[in-house]
């Protein structure tokens, strides 16, 4: 079937374009979802308003994505995993686990798809990942697989490195306060009257 695009499908084609694809995928994906339409000689007509339509979409679909981008790009997404003896993992992080953190840090829905993973990982490590979020927009995060648990103990431990640096803080300030320098003693001592004697001779 002949089909001009009415929206950007991934894969397939941009806005605009004309072109022949199977019945099936016209009559079961595209047309029921308004992506496509029958290339009929009025459709035809309207394929400069469709393009002009589908370069505003794209203008702020990579405004928006690329408000993301700036978001993540640098980021490090934990992964905490099981961890067998040898070292390896009781089964892998894949695209589909790495989109989900992202999705949580972000608020934005990131697909799997969007995630240029490769093949899944099966080793505890950091990997650089890079996350295609909109044509062009791509970002690239790290990816830190460790065993389960090691999260919260991380996070443990930097609490105790932050109260132990709060008390020696406290203490110093203590310190502070209470030491006195032995030369303002004897200043004060100096500043307060003798036992009479001024130093100078009374006449008789």
């Amino acid at each position: 079937m002949k089909v001009i695009f009415l929206e950007d499908v991934p894969g397939a084609a941009d806005a605009g374009e004309v072109k022949e694809v199977k019945n099936g995928f016209a009559r079961n994906y595209l047309l029921p979802r308004g992506l496509a339409a029958p290339a009929t000689p009025g459709q035809l007509q309207r394929i400069r308003a469709i393009e002009a339509a589908a370069r505003q979409k794209r203008l702020q679909h990579s405004e928006e994505w690329g408000q993301v981008a700036e978001m993540i790009r640098g980021m490090e997404v934990p992964v905490e995993v099981r961890v067998g003896p040898n070292g390896r993992l009781f089964g892998s992080v894949t695209g589909r686990h790495i989109a989900e953190r992202l999705t949580a840090a972000t608020g934005r829905a990131i697909d799997h798809r969007q995630v240029l993973l490769g093949s899944a990982i099966h080793e505890p490590g950091d990997y650089p990942v890079s996350i295609r979020l909109y044509r062009e927009v791509t970002a690239e995060v790290t990816v830190s697989v460790v065993p389960e648990g090691y999260e919260a103990a991380r996070s443990e431990a930097s609490d105790v490195e932050d109260d132990t640096a709060e008390s020696e803080e406290t203490a110093y300030d203590d310190y502070e306060e209470d030491d006195q320098s032995p030369d303002d003693d004897y200043a004060e001592d100096e500043d307060e009257p003798g036992d009479g004697i001024t130093g100078e001779e009374e006449e008789p």
